[in-house]
């Protein structure tokens, strides 16, 4: 495989590698220390980023702004 990217990182993060480049990718990885450690690094920030924000999809929509976007829509 290339030398792994950004966008190979966040491919495979959000699952949107098939099993052949999954493999290849997992490969690559495993055999790049500096790879390894920006995969770990980038999960983290998933990982964190999704514990500060995620809680925000459970909250009620404000009334105010669907109040908005009914006016805008109708």
């Amino acid at each position: 495989m290339k030398r792994v990217t950004m966008t190979d990182i966040n491919a495979y993060l959000d699952g949107a590698l098939d099993d052949q480049e999954r493999q290849r990718f997992e490969s690559a990885v495993e055999s790049d220390a500096d790879a390894k450690a920006l995969l770990s690094l980038h999960r983290q920030h998933v990982e964190e980023l999704h514990r500060l924000y995620d809680p925000v999809l459970d909250e009620e929509v404000p009334s105010r702004m669907l109040d908005l976007l009914r006016k805008r829509n109708s």
